[in-house]
């Protein structure tokens, strides 16, 4: 079975950015109806397929913007 995975920029309620990640069959997406505007499922949906695929997963990553590089480099020279 072949995976697919889509990601969705949120932010923490520390407004920390992150990107959701969840994986899903292929087959799946394949049949699902897309956002308009975006051309990709719903991150409902996402999470969903994740959940009930027994070979689905969800994870996290850090997000590397402007704001967020800014961001965690002050903290780090403040903490130095």
């Amino acid at each position: 079975m072949y995976m697919e995975w889509a990601r969705f920029h949120k932010a923490d309620e520390n407004g920390r950015h992150y990107f959701q990640v969840y994986s899903f069959p292929q087959e799946w997406a394949a049949a699902t109806p897309k956002e308009s505007g975006t051309g990709r499922i719903s991150e409902a949906a996402a999470l969903a397929y994740s959940i009930i695929c027994a070979a689905g997963w969800q994870w996290q990553t850090p997000c590397h913007c402007v704001e967020c590089t800014i961001t965690t480099k002050s903290a780090q020279r403040s903490t130095t």
